[in-house]
């Protein structure tokens, strides 16, 4: 159903309000006018008190939606102005001014009288103004608000709304469309301009096309910027849902302020591109990303396999010493679990002497840098005697601080008697560094981030497989952050 302007929309309670304000106007007929003496004031005022900043103000009551609902079509609250036909007197971001609108009798330019609102020029071409108006958010919009303030002898007599709910996607593409609309968004509407009847009419087609409009407001006529006549409430039979608000000018002339009483809905934000996957599965491992799996049990930390996980706390998995632990301690490594979040995982702080400029190694893919962290993991029992079978590297919550790329390397040191073997308090044995030759495992290998990384001896993706080993060390180029090391024995 189209929303009407008329007072029987409105509750008693808003009634009430509007009739406690000096200012307010609510008609079905347009108001004329042809001097101030047409209105009939309590007293006039003389010259010299029109130039007092108090007349100039012409203060807007506090109207009957304020207190009930927020002004999506606020410039504060992020509301934008994509488009107008025509800004040759005032600009159409105007319309979104939180504030009164300002009256200086004296000020002019060289377009003519500076008036506070969005005013254009007498029209001299076929068709009528509009402006296009994007929220800053999805809303909901259950009240509108017109203020003609100070626009005596040049408001626009008839206006019409229309709001239209548009996917991030579509509305990128129909702004494209619209001349001028980048240069507008970053500089703001330039007084003294106007657009040519073809970019009128390519804006047209791109809005026209862009979605489904809905009226919000039909041609309605507003009254004179009088004291008495400026204000114009409507509330709306039925609530609009919207993004983008067209406002029609019927055909020419000039407002000051409009309001657009409603509640916020949500962002409307693009669609998130993928993440970008620096290493993929290839034949130096398989890549798993946790966005392409829609069931944990399908990643390959979570099937069945008859090689036990030795570096797992239930196994008996020590999380030893490490290069720097400012984010999270080697233990939460080991975990059994996946990780929960960020938190649950090793991560260390970005090294303050890291370069400006990053550059890559010649002929490789891999960066040219000389710094790294590390952290040692004990295996449970005794290790393995006949050497590591799989080990899976897994970046799961780490999206924009994995490492660029981990060096896994083994080594073969007992304690001289079991019993000797240091304790483990609450898993973590910051004594535990492992002591013997290091052997490579993997070699300096790429990352991606949110992915586990699955490393296999049957597959000929590890190095030196068969070697018995108790300790693993885990390097991450240049720093970063693990969620979890899985090493199969």
């Amino acid at each position: 159903m189209a929303p009407k302007t008329s007072e029987t929309l409105l509750t008693p309670a808003e009634e009430a309000t509007i009739d406690s304000c000096a200012n307010h106007h609510l008609t079905r007929n347009p108001v004329s006018a042809t001097s101030v003496a047409d209105f009939d004031f309590d007293r006039d005022l003389t010259l010299e008190e029109s130039k007092t900043p108090e007349a100039c103000k012409n203060v807007a009551p506090r109207g009957p939606f304020a207190d009930h609902y927020t002004n999506l079509a606020s410039a504060s609250g992020g509301a934008r102005v994509l488009f107008a036909t025509d800004d040759w007197f005032a600009t159409a971001e105007n319309l979104l001014e939180d504030g009164p609108p300002r009256f200086d009798p004296e000020a002019f330019c060289e377009q003519g009288k500076v008036l506070d609102g969005w005013e254009t020029r007498r029209r001299r071409q076929a068709g009528h103004d509009w402006c296009l108006i994007q929220l800053p958010k999805r809303s909901e919009i259950s009240a509108l608000e017109l203020d003609t303030a100070h626009f005596t002898g040049n408001n626009v007599p008839r206006i019409s709304l229309e709001i239209c709910d548009l996917p991030a996607a579509e509305l990128s593409g129909m702004v494209a469309k619209l001349p001028g609309a980048y240069e507008r968004l970053l500089h703001g509407g330039v007084r003294g301009t106007g657009r040519l009847p073809g970019e009128v009419a390519a804006a047209s087609e791109a809005v026209e096309r862009s979605g489904a409009w809905r009226e919000l407001l039909p041609e309605t006529p507003l009254s004179p910027g009088f004291e008495p006549t400026r204000m114009h409430y409507v509330r709306l039979e039925t609530p609009a849902t919207g993004n983008l608000v067209r406002v029609n000018y019927y055909p020419d002339g000039g407002v000051a302020r409009l309001r657009c009483w409603g509640t916020s809905l949500g962002d409307v934000k693009p669609a998130t591109t993928p993440l970008y996957m620096p290493v993929q599965t290839c034949d130096a491992c398989t890549v798993v990303a946790h966005s392409s799996v829609s069931d944990p049990s399908e990643l390959p930390s979570r099937q069945p396999t008859e090689h036990r996980e030795l570096s797992s706390l239930d196994q008996g998995g020590i999380g030893g010493a490490c290069s720097n632990k400012h984010y999270g301690e080697p233990w939460r490594l080991i975990q059994p679990t996946l990780g929960r979040d960020m938190g649950d995982g090793w991560e260390t702080a970005r090294h303050p002497s890291r370069p400006g400029i990053l550059r890559r190694q010649r002929g490789s893919t891999l960066l040219d840098t000389p710094l790294s962290d590390w952290a040692v993991v004990r295996l449970g029992g005794s290790g393995s005697r006949t050497g590591v079978a799989k080990i899976i590297v897994d970046t799961k919550h780490f999206r924009g601080n994995y490492p660029e790329s981990v060096r896994i390397e083994g080594c073969h040191s007992l304690p001289c008697g079991e019993t000797e073997a240091p304790e483990a308090a609450g898993g973590y044995d910051p004594s535990e560094r492992g002591s013997g030759e290091w052997f490579s495992l993997v070699p300096r290998s790429r990352t991606s981030p949110d992915a586990e990384h699955v490393f296999e001896r049957s597959r000929g993706q590890l190095e030196n497989a068969d070697r018995p080993v108790t300790h693993v060390r885990v390097s991450i180029f240049p720093d970063g952050g693990l969620s979890r090391l899985r090493v199969y024995c």
